[in-house]
C-alpha cells in the first residue's frame, strides 16, 4: 500500500503480536514487526484481501514462537536459557576431567619446568605422584563451580572461572595448551546464555552459522589447495574424510541444521583422541582445532531446536508458512 496505512484489524494483528513477543528485546520484536506489515502491505498491493493475508500468515501465537525458535530469542520462563548453559557446563567439565587424566598419564615430565622435569618418557604421574596430579582437576573443579552456587552469582562466577582458566592455560606453557579446549568450552557456556537472554537478531543467527561453517570447512579447503596445487598428495578415503567431510558438515551448519553441528562435536572429540594417540609435530594444531570443532558443535547442537528449519523464517520475512489464503 502506497501510504503505508494497513487495515485496523491487521493493526490489531500487529498488536497482538507485540504483545506475545513483550518480553524480547525491543529491537527485535521492532524488526519482526516490521518485517510482517511489511508482508502484509506487498499481500494487498497485490490484491490479496487482508483476510487471506492474515490466514496465510498464522496467529499471532504461532508467528512469535516461531520467531522466538528462528531467532533465539528468550523463553518467557528462561528454561531454555538455564539449559543451554547447564548443558555447555556439562561438556565443559566432562571435558575437563579428561583433559587432567591425559595430562597426569600421558603427558611426559619434561614438559613440566625444569626444577620439576623427569628422564624422558616419564609420565608427570609417575614423577610426582597422584597428590600432584590431583591438581589437574582443578579446572575441572572451577568448570563445575556455578553448578553450586546460588543464582543470582551464577553468570559472574562462571565469567570469572573462565577468564581465570585462560589466564593458566596462556602461563603454563604445554601443560595450558592441553587447557585451551576447556578454555573455549567454558566461554561458549558463559558468553552464549548471556546473549540468548537479550535476544538474538536475524543477522546475528546469520553470522554464527556462516562463521560456524567457514570454521568447520577450513581444513578441507585448504587440503583442497594443497591437492590441486600438487604440494600434497592423498588416496581417496583421505580426499571423503578430511575434504567431503568438512564441505558437506560446513553446509550443514550454514543451513542451521542441527545433524551438521552435531557432526562437527563428534567429529572435535575424533580429532583430540587422534592427537592424543599420535602425539607428533602438529599435535598442538590437532589438539586446538579439535577443541574448536567441540565447541562449535556443541554450542550449535544445544541451541538449535530440533528439526529447525531455517529456510522458513514468515516471522522475520514475512512470508506466509502454510498454503491456506492461497
Amino acid at each position: 500500500m502506497s501510504n503505508g496505512a494497513l487495515p485496523e484489524v491487521a493493526e490489531t494483528y500487529l498488536r497482538a503480536l507485540a504483545a506475545e513477543l513483550a518480553d524480547a528485546p525491543p529491537d527485535t520484536v521492532r524488526e519482526i514487526i516490521e518485517g510482517v506489515r511489511a508482508h502484509i502491505a506487498e499481500a494487498l498491493d497485490s490484491g490479496r484481501q487482508i483476510d487471506q493475508a492474515l490466514a496465510g500468515l498464522g496467529s499471532p501465537q504461532a508467528v512469535a514462537a516461531q520467531a522466538r525458535e528462528e531467532l533465539v530469542l528468550t523463553d518467557r520462563a528462561g528454561d531454555r536459557v538455564a539449559g543451554v548453559g547447564r548443558a555447555l557446563r556439562m561438556v565443559a567439565v566432562v571435558l575437563g576431567v579428561l583433559t587432567a587424566v591425559c595430562v597426569s598419564f600421558l603427558l611426559p615430565s619434561t614438559a613440566l619446568p625444569s626444577d620439576l622435569a623427569g628422564p624422558e618418557g616419564q609420565s608427570i604421574m609417575r614423577r610426582l605422584g597422584p597428590g600432584f596430579a590431583m591438581l589437574t582437576l582443578l579446572p575441572a573443579l572451577i568448570a563445575a563451580m556455578p553448578f553450586v552456587v546460588p543464582p543470582r552469582v551464577r553468570e559472574v562466577t562462571g565469567a570469572v572461572g573462565a577468564g581465570v582458566l585462560t589466564a593458566l592455560a596462556c602461563a603454563t606453557g604445554e601443560v595450558g595448551l592441553y587447557y585451551l579446549p576447556l578454555v573455549l568450552m567454558l566461554w561458549a557456556a558463559t558468553v552464549v546464555p548471556w546473549v540468548m537472554r537479550r535476544g538474538i537478531g536475524r543477522a546475528a543467527v546469520r553470522s554464527w552459522r556462516l562463521v560456524a561453517a567457514g570454521a568447520v570447512t577450513l581444513p578441507g579447503l585448504l587440503l583442497t589447495l594443497s591437492v590441486a596445487t600438487g604440494s600434497l598428495g592423498i588416496e581417496w578415503l583421505g580426499v571423503v574424510l578430511w575434504i567431503v567431510g568438512p564441505l558437506v558438515v560446513g553446509a550443514l551448519c550454514a543451513f542451521g541444521l542441527r545433524i551438521g553441528y552435531a557432526l562437527t562435536a563428534l567429529a572435535g572429540a575424533l580429532v583430540m583422541a587422534f592427537a592424543i594417540t599420535e602425539r607428533g609435530f602438529l599435535f598442538a594444531a590437532f589438539w586446538v582445532f579439535g577443541g574448536l570443532y567441540l565447541m562449535i558443535g556443541s554450542t550449535g547442537v544445544v541451541t538449535t531446536r530440533r528439526g529447525n528449519r531455517p529456510e522458513q523464517r514468515p516471522a522475520v520475512r514475512g512470508r506466509p508458512t502454510s498454503t491456506s489464503g492461497g
